[in-house]
């Protein structure tokens, strides 16, 4: 496998939208994942794109923190080499709506996967809501054998404070919902150089995405001893 020196965005937001078709989703209601805008969408499923075509075509994947509506991977031409998809969320509900889900708190417990049990990994706008950083991130490069892309609200954005971390939210602590699944609040502030250095403890290397928002980031993590 080879390691890319740097995975970029070669498109515009705008550009990213019009390519994966939002207008067609939006009216289908496959791109509504959580509050994230379609921008999101589009910039990570850009990154995932040029991830396996720097990196490698992976044949297995596992999206941690799915949510209700989690990518059809199947369905775009661009992740044809997928075999096998395992989805794992923290909320019953979703198990109601998403077919073959795994429910675990992430909180609390071991990733539902087994070691190495999918080449690639996933978890989009999830690591903010555990309390343990470095135990997610040791958890994520447990279950996949190659690493992971994971993305975060931008602990460099001006805008930060009020528009993510406000009382309601950065000290907020788990919230039950009626389901009896748990949604876990943004509390955790996760500065760059905290991922960087766990990545080295993991002996993984990791990779800052350029992004075309600024309010999120985008981070790739690759195990040394595949590249």
């Amino acid at each position: 496998m080879n390691l890319p020196k740097t995975v970029r965005t070669v498109r515009t937001i705008e550009d990213n939208i019009k390519r994966w078709n939002y207008d067609k989703w939006a009216q289908t209601g496959i791109n509504l994942q959580g509050s994230h805008s379609p921008t999101f969408w589009a910039q990570a499923l850009t990154h995932l794109e040029q991830i396996f075509k720097d990196t490698h075509q992976f044949k297995s994947i596992a999206d941690i923190g799915c949510g209700e509506i989690p990518i059809d991977f199947k369905s775009l031409n661009q992740f044809q080499s997928i075999e096998n998809i395992i989805r794992a969320d923290g909320s019953k509900r979703v198990a109601e709506l998403v077919k073959d889900v795994r429910v675990e708190n992430f909180n609390k417990n071991p990733l539902p996967l087994k070691e190495n049990e999918v080449e690639f990994a996933i978890s989009l706008e999830v690591i903010e809501h555990m309390y343990s950083t470095y135990g997610f991130l040791e958890e994520m490069a447990r279950i996949s054998k190659y690493g992971f892309l994971i993305s975060k609200p931008n602990t460099d954005y001006d805008g930060l404070d009020s528009h993510w971390y406000g009382d309601k939210y950065f000290f907020a602590t788990d919230v039950k919902l009626a389901d009896g699944g748990i949604r876990f609040e943004h509390i955790n502030f996760i500065p760059n150089y905290e991922l960087f250095g766990f990545a080295k403890v993991l002996d993984y290397n990791c990779i800052l995405l350029d992004s075309d928002d600024e309010e999120m980031q985008f981070f790739l993590f690759l195990d040394n001893k595949f590249l």
